[in-house]
């Protein structure tokens, strides 16, 4: 059945009514028809089924038929603080990410990020990735993803969360594993180096913030890799995989 997500504040009743792009996806691409059934998700956990009835040109409605309150998020809030890197290699990251249970994804300005392209509509396309990864994953609840951050404002509230990380490939010391196993910690920020890592000054500014440096292991991994690589180790650890 096809999913939408939907602003609970739409939901009226019996009736949901559906408007924006998805109307032009329902009509012309999936090509649903009044009496077809279509899953709206209102992001709170609520998952309805409905009957569609109407549909316009800029709205389709529809009777809800079922409603089933589900939870396939995780107990670990995940925030990937991902330098910006080149290409489309963000939306990747977004998208595997969200797979995976990341809650968050703040894009970050550090040193060696050069920002390409207006920024507003990557953000936008952003948005629209995590949105439909949450629809093919079967998530609930669509994860933020919020405006760029430069890195050393960012990591001067690091403390913000229980516990905050930096993938160092300088770093040889204690692994991911290591620093997280054992912990009660259920707020986990953690910072991933563009293209050419964090500079050193860099780091250690993050460790002067209280932030963890890490080793993800011994190769140098591509910063979309280091990003999944984190992400999928965190959720395993916390049994989330």
């Amino acid at each position: 059945m096809h999913r939408f997500f939907v602003d609970p504040e739409i939901i009226r009743a019996d009736e949901v009514v559906i408007s924006g792009s998805d109307v032009r996806h329902i009509r012309d691409v999936l090509r649903l028809k009044p009496g077809d059934k279509i899953q709206a998700v209102d992001g709170t956990g609520a998952e309805y089924e409905v009957a569609l009835e109407v549909i316009g040109k800029d709205r389709v409605a529809g009777r809800i038929i079922g409603k089933n309150t589900v939870t396939r998020e995780t107990k670990i809030n995940l925030t990937i603080a991902q330098a910006i890197p080149k290409s489309d290699k963000m939306d990747t990251i977004i998208r595997m990410g969200t797979e995976l249970g990341v809650k968050e994804f703040i894009p970050v300005i550090s040193e060696r990020v050069v920002v390409q392209g207006n920024f507003e509509h990557k953000l936008a396309r952003w948005k629209r990735i995590a949105v439909e990864s949450c629809k093919q994953s079967g998530r609930t609840v669509i994860p933020e993803v919020q405006p760029a951050e430069k890195f050393a404002e960012l990591v001067k509230r690091a403390s913000g969360w229980q516990l905050a990380l930096i993938p160092w490939e300088v770093h040889k010391g204690e692994s991911l594993k290591d620093v997280i196993k054992d912990t009660a910690v259920t707020e986990v920020i953690v910072f991933i180096g563009p293209e050419g890592g964090f500079s050193h000054e860099e780091a250690e500014l993050a460790k002067g913030a209280g932030v963890i440096p890490v080793s993800l292991g011994s190769r140098i991994l591509r910063t979309d890799t280091a990003a999944i690589a984190a992400a999928a180790n965190i959720m395993q650890i916390f049994n989330e995989i």
